[in-house]
């Protein structure tokens, strides 16, 4: 009776220490996948700060031009190709060659994820979603492959992250406060580039004279998308290198789907202007 009494206990002490062996291996394991974790997000923050500030100094700084008497503010250019491939990874224009060249070649639904990505990178309330999803990588969509996202883009008004214009405020923002003919001027050789001047090419931006409210490009070098559309498509306004003047005029406006793209349309963005 001693001896299995004895056998007995020996099997408990050696299963405690095993489990106390096996105890401390999990214990290990977990610190270790704890501390490779707060690293990670560690590196994850560093990053987003240095990625914040090169936003802000590169990008943003003095760019976002408040529109008088509205609340909203718009990029005095259009996003050029450095900005574009800065927030999206990769830049799918046509013409290269020059960082301040506007980007092109981008369809609606392109423009839209970069305004959520720019949001979520500058700390901002993202504008749109899709399935009540602000997070573009829960849309199934691949921005620059032709493809369309097959679910409705919402748009929240409220919040202050960044967007693409109406088309009302996008033709607000271009007359400038005044009742040039284009954005700027009544002589389009001043403010822009189109067909009789561009050299069948897009240029860098901000080389013409600004309109009233400093903006820049608002007639010519590429049309640019705007967030309203009609039973077609979605409209885009402007002119670019590659049309006629008349095209160019402030009131100019044309349309299409919003999965197309073509070397001579681009966009600029605005956000509500915090209160």
């Amino acid at each position: 009776m001693k001896f299995i009494f004895i056998v007995a206990l020996s099997a408990l002490l050696s299963s405690v220490l095993a489990a106390e062996d096996n105890f401390e291996k999990v214990l290990e394991s977990y610190k270790n996948v704890t501390s490779e974790s707060l690293l990670a997000e560690r590196e994850k923050k560093q990053t987003a700060v240095i990625l914040k500030e090169k936003l802000d100094n590169t990008f943003l700084d003095g760019a976002m031009i408040a529109v008088p008497g509205k609340n909203y503010s718009i990029l005095k250019t259009e996003v050029t190709h450095e900005f574009y491939e800065f927030v999206m990874g990769e830049n799918p224009s046509e013409f290269n060659g020059e960082k301040n060249l506007p980007v092109e070649c981008v369809s609606w639904y392109d423009a839209v994820v970069f305004c959520n990505k720019l949001s979520v990178m500058d700390g901002l309330a993202p504008v749109y979603s899709v399935s009540n999803k602000t997070d573009v990588s829960e849309w199934d969509y691949v921005p620059h492959k032709g493809n369309s996202i097959s679910k409705g883009v919402e748009c929240n008004k409220y919040a202050n992250g960044y967007r693409l214009p109406t088309l009302e405020e996008w033709q607000y923002a271009a007359r400038g406060g005044q009742k040039f003919e284009y954005s700027g001027s009544d002589n389009l050789d001043e403010v822009g580039w189109y067909d009789g001047n561009s050299g069948d090419k897009t240029h860098p931006v901000a080389q013409k004279k600004s309109n009233g409210y400093g903006l820049y490009d608002m007639s010519g070098n590429v049309w640019e998308w705007c967030w309203d559309s009609d039973s077609n498509g979605r409209y885009y306004c402007g002119g670019s290198w590659d049309y006629r003047a008349d095209r160019c005029e402030v009131g100019s406006k044309r349309w299409n789907f919003a999965d197309y793209t073509s070397s001579n349309l681009g966009f600029r963005i605005v956000r509500n202007i915090d209160e």
